[in-house]
């Protein structure tokens, strides 16, 4: 039984890959160890019948220009990876705008709970005229104080 160190050097022999040395400490691995013969046996089938039933696919466009458009995709990606790690400097307002206004939007609404029910939030008094473009038309205004409201009743006297 050989070494998964082994069977990469045997890959490696087989495809030419090795130096003069090494490649002849193969040759003579192969003389004289017979798991050595056939793991080398078995790389060469493989590669034989890998090589003998691979479908060759043919590009649309030239290699250059088809690895061309794949460099340029990744460096595109790339550069807007960059960008987006990047802080904008122009982008710190909207993250200090959405806190002031959720703070003003609550300042609001707790004025406007917490205010004394003698304080109308609309006084309307005698002064007030109400104007109508129809000429028999009269009005009567009743202000509440127990209620804090004033009631405004419009007559037109139609009929």
């Amino acid at each position: 039984m050989i070494n998964h160190e082994t069977e990469l050097k045997l890959q490696a022999y087989l495809d030419g890959e090795l130096p003069a040395g090494e490649a002849k400490a193969i040759t003579d691995l192969l003389e004289r160890d017979a798991s050595a013969q056939r793991t080398y046996q078995e790389l060469r089938s493989t590669r034989s019948l890998l090589a003998g039933n691979e479908v060759e696919r043919k590009l649309p466009e030239s290699p250059e220009f088809y690895w061309s458009k794949i460099r340029r995709q990744i460096e595109q990606l790339e550069s807007q990876a960059e960008q987006m790690s990047e802080p904008a400097p122009a982008r710190w307002w909207p993250r200090f705008l959405a806190p002031a206004g959720a703070l003003a939007a609550l300042a609001v609404f707790v004025g406007v709970v917490l205010r004394t029910p003698e304080e109308p939030l609309l006084a309307l008094d005698d002064s007030h005229e109400i104007e109508t473009p129809l000429e028999e038309t009269s009005s009567f205004s009743f202000r509440s104080e127990a209620a804090a409201m004033t009631v405004v009743w419009v007559d037109s006297h139609r009929e």
